[in-house]
């Protein structure tokens, strides 16, 4: 088991934000050292470790950051360091889908914003949900279908 911080250098995790394990969030639980998880990587920001299960090609990792977020809308300056560090491994990786998800229709299953590192190669048989042959056919959305307003940056 890997102790990442003792209990007192890392914030309270806060009531609301999804369900709990064990009355706390599986990855705080990783961070605080009190869940196991094979860490890769640890950096003062955040962790990248294997996923449960091994994940879905050789070399999958996810990457977390140490602060408890629910999701990469919830705080940006904390979305962007947990990017710069799978920016990071991405350069060691070679081809891969950097993949995170927010909320439930999403996929998301852990209410902790975590981003997947999936390596690639031609012919790996892998598809994203999205793709054609996953989804059935091309789907775009077009304009008229966007989930979100036009408006100028840094507004």
């Amino acid at each position: 088991m890997h102790r990442a911080a003792e209990d007192h250098d890392l914030p309270e995790e806060p009531d609301e934000g999804g369900p709990r394990v064990g009355g706390s969030c599986p990855f705080c639980r990783i961070v605080r050292g009190l869940a196991p998880a094979e860490v890769l990587r640890d950096w003062p920001d955040a962790l990248a470790i294997l996923p449960w299960g091994g994940g879905v090609t050789a070399g999958h990792v996810l990457v977390l950051p140490k602060t408890h977020v629910p999701d990469v809308a919830a705080d940006p300056l904390v979305s962007a360091a947990t990017m710069r560090r799978v920016a990071e491994l991405a350069g060691e990786m070679g081809d891969c889908n950097v993949i995170t998800s927010r909320g439930a229709a999403a996929t998301q299953t852990v209410p902790h914003l975590h981003v997947h590192l999936v390596p690639r190669h031609h012919g790996d048989g892998l598809s994203l949900p999205w793709t054609p042959r996953a989804a059935g056919g091309t789907r775009r959305p077009g304009p008229d279908r966007r989930p979100w307003s036009v408006r100028p940056a840094g507004r």
